[in-house]
């Protein structure tokens, strides 16, 4: 198992980065691409995340009243984004993803730095987009 973890800060209100973060077709706007996540039941998706390998069912639970996100595909990957509310105007989000099973990013090296840098990637298109607003 691995865990991956970035936060950061944002400049928009936390109401206003979680209707970003909370609105899947928006997810192309700020996650590093191709992306395409599709609903495809009541919290159920399919997930295409071409540059990690990605092609698969999972799940994906928006909770507006915690400004959480989490999503999955059991029994190898999760992972969250909770948004939290700072001084006015502001806010910061925290990216968390488990690796759950045997995946190259489990034991570390050249994959594990790929999800790293794939975190930050993601973390600072959205701190440029909602910064525009």
């Amino acid at each position: 198992m691995a865990e991956f973890e970035a936060e950061r800060g944002m400049p928009a209100d936390a109401d206003t980065v979680f209707a970003v973060v909370s609105d899947l077709d928006r997810l192309p706007e700020w996650m590093p691409g191709p992306v395409d996540v599709q609903p495809t039941g009541e919290g159920e998706v399919h997930a295409d995340v071409e540059k990690r390998g990605v092609d698969s069912e999972g799940t994906v639970q928006v909770r507006p009243e915690q400004l959480r996100v989490e999503w999955g595909h059991a029994p190898d990957y999760a992972g969250w984004l909770q948004v939290e509310h700072a001084a006015p105007g502001r806010s910061s989000v925290v990216l968390h993803l488990s690796f759950l099973g045997h995946q190259p990013e489990t034991h570390g090296g050249k994959a594990a730095g790929e999800v790293r840098q794939w975190l930050d990637d993601g973390l600072t298109r959205l701190e440029r987009l909602v910064a525009e607003g």
